[in-house]
């Protein structure tokens, strides 16, 4: 870092700006920038309300100019960021915002680029305070410092930064569409193979008492409180957040012990069972196989188990259909409840199935797919560590950016 460059608070740096009453005026109208118009992945003021005086939300208080930076101090880390563009000079934002108006020997953009720093970044989400609504307040934002050097030098940084993110973000999007269509191609498959079925496939019902046994757990006197709870112990409890779309997800568990357990009637589950969610969160799916670790689980009143008769219907293959469009669409036709959505076992026992009649079929069937998946999620584990790594890098370009040591070598993503 050159010894020019001076460490200053940011209140030091920026305007003092005007806050406004538009009710005084009822009848003028003006354009509302609330704390969901910026879109915290492009970082632009995307939609705006147009507002008269008279309706005025109390929020609306805050007037701005072009160039202004907004920053969301509402759930802060979430970096709701953007310059204001010169169509919405002169309008209103949310008190929900902190408006940062350079001054003169400070270029716009460079303080913009300085909020997302993992030094700002990382003291917002140090001061932010309430555990529903967490916020920092104006002066919290303000009293933060910043290493600002002369503005020529902040004109060239920002120069660099524009085209170094400019690149960045070009291939994150690319890696992000190629994650999306890794996903689609499973999806496309799985969906075409229930659609396209052949003549020695037979259409039951998901009810068929022949084909799958149906069991809902104990919501009796004895199903467990809180209290009964332990972070380890004899049976696995499962909770909605075990029972992800594509399978289970242990990385919280809660268990109860082996006589309470015991006092349960139902809902326990058996190696090669079927697991489908059927209440708040709804048809999440997984399946109790051999690679499942506990021994000992139990469902609780929010899912159901199938227990297929797999002399007609392989575990497996039950899976795969349930997650595929052809049941989806009827899971989502059947849905009923808004503020708690549910899937009556009643609604649910009607569902169409169409199961090919041989089982080695439906084991070539699974075969396929699970080969498919496999590919597709291995395919997903590279986008994803690119994104990681993308995304690092433009917080290293900021590191340097923002402490003198951004040369305009090896910026390339």
């Amino acid at each position: 870092m050159n010894s020019n460059w001076k460490r200053m608070k940011l209140i030091d740096v920026i305007h003092k700006t005007e806050t406004i009453n538009p009710q005084k005026n009822p009848d003028s109208g003006f354009e509302y920038i609330d704390v969901s118009s910026i879109c915290n992945k492009r970082f632009v003021i995307q939609e705006t309300s147009t507002v008269l005086g008279k309706d005025a939300p109390s929020r609306a208080r805050k007037l701005v100019r072009t160039g202004d930076v907004l920053f969301a101090t509402v759930r802060p880390t979430l970096k709701r960021i953007a310059q204001v563009p010169e169509y919405l000079d002169g309008q209103v934002c949310s008190t929900g915002y902190f408006v940062l108006r350079p001054k003169e020997f400070v270029e716009g953009k460079f303080l913009f680029y300085f909020l997302f720093t993992e030094h700002f970044m990382g003291a917002m989400e140090g001061l932010q305070k309430g555990a529903s609504y967490p916020a920092v307040n104006d002066g919290e934002v303000s009293s933060q410092t910043i290493l600002l050097p002369p503005i020529d030098e902040q004109k060239r940084i920002v120069g660099i930064l524009d085209e170094a993110f400019e690149d960045c973000d070009r291939v994150i999007r690319n890696t992000e569409k190629n994650l999306a269509n890794s996903r689609k191609l499973f999806e496309s498959y799985l969906n075409a193979i229930f659609t396209q079925k052949e003549d020695t496939w037979v259409e039951k019902k998901l009810g068929d008492a022949e084909l799958i046994q149906i069991i809902d757990g104990d919501r009796g006197t004895n199903y467990p409180q809180k209290s009964d709870f332990y972070p380890e112990g004899y049976c696995l409890f499962l909770n909605t957040k075990n029972v992800r779309p594509d399978g289970f997800n242990f990385d919280t568990t809660m268990f109860i012990t082996e006589e309470k357990d015991n006092l349960l009637r139902k809902g326990k589950l058996k190696r090669r069972d079927v697991i489908l969610t059927t209440r708040g969160t709804i048809g999440n799916i997984a399946i109790y196989d051999d690679n499942v670790e506990f021994d000992h689980i139990r469902i609780n009143s929010g899912m159901l188990v199938f227990r297929p008769n797999e002399k007609i219907i392989k575990s497996e293959y039950l899976f795969e259909i349930l997650r595929s469009a052809l049941m989806k669409s009827q899971i989502k036709k059947f849905t009923s409840g808004a503020a708690q959505p549910q899937l009556p076992i009643k609604t649910l026992v009607n569902f169409s199935l169409p199961v090919p009649k041989k089982l080695e079929d439906q084991s070539q069937i699974i075969s396929n797919l699970q080969e498919l998946y496999t590919e597709t999620q291995r395919l997903e584990t590279i986008y994803k560590q690119k994104l990681t790594a993308l995304k690092e890098l433009k917080q290293s370009i900021l590191q340097k950016a923002f402490t003198g040591k951004l040369a305009t070598d090896s910026l390339r993503c």
